[in-house]
This record gives structure tokens, C-alpha cells and sequence, in this order.
């Protein structure tokens, strides 16, 4: 259910005349991201999320949250490099609260530009009728993408072309390319594989002769889902010199492929052929659960952790001073150093979310939603499980100061800092600083200036039922 806190709210755009009209003077500031940011530098092949779930636009398009935790999450940015809101509208702008996440996680963030079936083709008639029509059209879509900052479009025609609009499809996303670029230079411009450049709608599940002048026209294409082997190693032959632009797709429902927690079978076959990866629907995890919040969080820390090792979690190195409360952007009360504040506060804002990257591949670690030194969640570890050294993905450069606020219930100990890189891993000792309000204590470690590191992770020692709580990480 979604109780509003606040009315402003971002809307998609369902009629050709609304897109021709579009003006950024009649948007509220409100409904524009102002997060500041800088896209990841991965090399070699990415990792596409396209969120399709429920029609869109639910609790995720109010720009100040609602007051339902429940809603659907998503927090494992440092595994994916391009975030896609999708929906069924002509015109599907991000909500403000996805772009200021992508962004804060050096993702891009992506619209969707869609027409369908026989009302599809009579709306591409309006907007590809002529070399004219399908410029304004570009500059459209580029006015509304610099309006709202994000940075850029899936294009998905799936309904069928005349010559004549063939022909102008390629100036359109040719310019559309050129446009965004100009204004924005992470700027990226897809094209779904559905209609060919003889007009048809055939969907070629891989790379061809009747795709490859639309992707030549932009940054990349999203291959349909019912691919086989010999579609990807013929993509991968076609596209030597582009692999990584080639964003093959994946149906998490499985309709069609391997998915649901088989997705990682597929993406496997993805990445030996260094192709780029594009996950369809991982709202599957919420969907299936019809409402049970506890069992999403499982299902979706399952879902990511069998994904690590081809969905390999990165992101550039933090700036320091960094911060983290290990705040995922919802909760249901409120705690102020450590001290509960409020006991009901329900609210759900995903550009709240400060969490950084956590390896969930253990059911020793999950977020606890009861407690936080400060809003209203932590890391919980149980020290009777098995915990990963490579716990929590924080790149640092150089010598650091490591500061852990953290909770010590049951008797339990933290008694080293792993810190991780590549095949390196050193073991770093930790003291009591400070003992502070609630049963928290500050724990710190001094970082050789000779040492860095991409992940953290600690050694932890209790008795039975023992757990440790992180409520705060600060690296300086």
C-alpha cells in the first residue's frame, strides 16, 4: 500500500503531442536529480539492470518517499554499471530517487523511449514520418533527459516500419546519440533488438545483418532473451571490436531462457564470450514473494550473490573522508547515535540509502531493521556462521584510519580487520576507542600507508547466539 508522504512526483509521457510539447519550464525543481557524481571506469564487459515491475511508477515516483518499508529495494549497485526504469508509457522518465542512487553509485541512469503492436506503429509514423519529425523527436528525448539529469534511453520499437521509417530510425538515433552527448558525457543510447532494418518485427536474440546498422547508429544493443549458444558466439564474432556494447538479455521470470536462480547459468555463458550482460526484471525476487518483505531480502541476496562472480561487484575508489550507516533508503523506526528516537517510523526513500556494497553470499550476514547507531538499520553479523573475508566492497587508495561503531551482543569480539585486494589479504588488529550510548562501542585500526584495499571484512568470535552489530564505518 502507498501512504504518500509528499505529492511531487514524476510521471511518464503516454501521447506523441505531450513528447513534441515537452518544455523543462513546466517541470517542478523538485522533480530533477541534483546528486553529483562520477561514472564507474570498469573495463571490458558491463552489467545492465532493466527494472520492470508491477507497470512502475508506484511508491518509487513520489520524489519525498512513502511511508511503506516494504516496497521493493535494491541495493547491490556496486554489481551492475547502467540502472533502466522500464515501463509500457511512450516515454518512461526515472524517478528522482533512482538517478540520485545511480548516481551516488557512479551508475548510469537510463529512460525508456517504447512503442507497441498497431498503436505503435501509427504513433512512429507521427514521430519517423520524416527526417524532421524524427530530429524533433531526438531533441526531445534529449531535452527530457537534461531536464531531469539522467543519462540517456533504451529505444524499444516493437512494431513494424516502413522503408521510409527505417530510414529515418537511423537519423533519429544517430542524433539522438550526437544530442545526448553533447549535453551529457556519460551519455549512453540503446537500441532493443525487436524491429529489422527490413521493418519486421523478428527479434534475432543476437547480433546480425538485420540489427547491426541500429547499434552502429548508437552506444549498444540489447539483445532479446531466447538467445542460444550459437546466437552469442555469433554476436561475439560479428562484434569483435564492440563485445562489451553487446547487452545480452536475460528474462529473470525465465520466460525463454534460463532465470529466476538460474540467471547465473546464463550470465556465465554471457561472460565467457565477453559479452555485456542486461538483467530483465530482477523484481522477480518481490513479485514472487507477494508481500513477505523478509523473504525478498533473502531471495534478492541470494539472487546477487550467485551473480558475484560474473557480476563482479566494482566500484572507483571512495573519497575520503568517507561515511557509511549502512542505511538502506527505508525502515521502521528511527535511532540517533545509537539511542532509539522513535519507536514507529515507517518511511520508504531510496535516495536516503547510504549502504555500501555488502556480500551477502553467507547467511551469517544480513541487515538487521530493529537496530542503527544512526536512521534506521545495520549490518548484523552472527559469529556463528561462516562470514566472508570479503565482507564489504570499499576500495581505498593508501594509508587510512579505519573507525567501526558496533554493538558486541552475546559476548561476542571483533577481533581483526581483513582487508582485501586482488590476491592480497592482511590482517589488521583492532582496540576499544570509546565505549558510547546503547551498548555501542567505536572500534579503530590504523591502515599502513603501504596497504590498500578493496574490501573489508572482520573476524568475529562469540559464544551461542552471539552476534555483532555495525552500525557505522568511517575511513579517513
Amino acid at each position: 500500500m502507498c501512504n504518500v508522504v509528499a505529492y511531487p512526483h514524476v510521471s511518464p509521457i503516454d501521447d506523441v503531442e505531450s513528447l513534441k510539447s515537452f518544455s523543462a519550464v513546466d517541470i517542478e525543481k523538485d522533480l530533477i536529480s541534483t546528486q553529483t557524481w562520477t561514472a564507474k571506469n570498469r573495463k571490458g564487459p558491463k552489467t545492465l539492470l532493466c527494472h520492470d515491475m508491477c507497470g512502475g511508477y508506484k511508491d518509487d515516483r513520489f520524489v519525498n518517499g512513502t511511508n511503506n518499508p516494504d516496497y521493493f529495494n535494491f541495493y547491490h549497485w556496486a554489481q551492475i554499471d547502467t540502472f533502466v526504469y522500464f515501463s509500457h508509457h511512450l516515454v518512461t522518465i526515472p524517478p528522482v530517487m533512482w538517478t540520485n542512487l545511480a548516481h551516488r553509485n557512479g551508475v548510469l541512469s537510463l529512460g525508456t523511449f517504447i512503442t507497441e503492436w498497431e498503436e505503435g506503429a501509427v504513433k512512429c509514423g507521427e514521430m519517423f514520418g520524416s527526417p524532421e519529425a524524427a530530429l524533433h523527436t531526438a531533441k526531445q528525448l534529449t531535452e527530457i533527459a537534461r531536464t531531469y539529469n539522467f543519462d540517456g534511453w533504451l529505444v524499444n520499437i516493437e512494431n513494424k516500419l516502413t522503408a521510409e521509417q527505417v530510414d529515418n530510425m537511423q537519423v533519429f538515433l544517430q542524433s539522438l546519440t550526437m544530442y545526448m552527448r553533447e549535453v551529457n558525457k556519460h551519455s549512453s543510447v540503446l537500441w532493443y533488438d525487436a524491429v529489422t532494418t527490413e521493418g519486421k518485427l523478428v527479434w534475432q536474440n543476437r547480433v546480425s545483418d538485420l540489427n547491426v546498422t541500429f547499434m552502429e547508429c548508437c552506444n549498444g544493443i540489447f539483445l532479446n532473451y531466447t538467445w542460444e549458444e550459437w546466437h552469442l558466439q555469433l554476436s561475439s564474432e560479428l562484434c569483435e571490436h564492440r563485445k562489451e556494447d553487446v547487452y545480452t538479455g536475460i528474462d529473470v521470470w525465465a520466460r525463454g531462457c534460463l532465470g529466476k536462480f538460474e540467471t547465473c547459468l546464463s550470465t556465465d555463458r554471457i561472460s565467457q564470450l565477453g559479452l555485456s550482460t542486461a538483467i530483465f526484471a530482477p523484481g522477480w525476487c518481490y513479485e514472487q514473494n507477494s508481500g513477505d518483505f523478509t523473504q525478498f531480502l533473502r531471495d534478492t541476496n541470494k539472487f546477487w550473490g550467485m551473480l558475484e562472480s560474473t557480476c563482479v561487484p566494482f566500484t572507483n575508489p571512495v573519497q575520503l573522508p568517507y561515511k557509511t550507516y549502512f542505511n538502506y533508503g527505508a525502515g521502521r523506526r528511527w535511532f540517533e547515535e545509537g539511542e532509539l528516537e522513535e519507536e514507529e517510523r515507517r518511511w520508504f526513500n531510496l535516495t536516503k540509502q547510504d549502504a555500501p556494497f555488502v556480500s551477502f553470499t553467507k547467511d551469517a550476514v544480513s541487515i538487521c531493521w530493529d537496530d542503527a547507531w544512526e536512521g534506521s538499520t545495520c549490518l548484523e553479523i552472527n559469529t556463528e556462521g561462516e562470514i566472508p573475508d570479503r565482507l564489504i566492497y570499499l576500495p581505498v587508495v593508501g594509508g587510512s584510519k579505519i573507525t567501526l561503531t558496533c554493538k558486541l551482543l552475546g559476548g561476542s569480539v571483533v577481533e581483526n580487520i581483513v582487508l582485501s585486494s586482488g590476491e592480497t589479504t592482511e590482517i589488521v588488529g583492532v582496540c576499544v576507542v570509546e565505549e558510547l550510548e546503547g551498548g555501542w562501542v567505536s572500534l579503530e585500526c590504523d591502515v599502513p600507508d603501504d596497504i590498500s584495499f578493496t574490501w573489508i571484512g572482520l573476524r568475529v568470535s562469540g559464544g551461542e547466539g552471539s552476534r555483532v552489530r555495525v552500525g557505522q564505518i568511517s575511513v579517513k
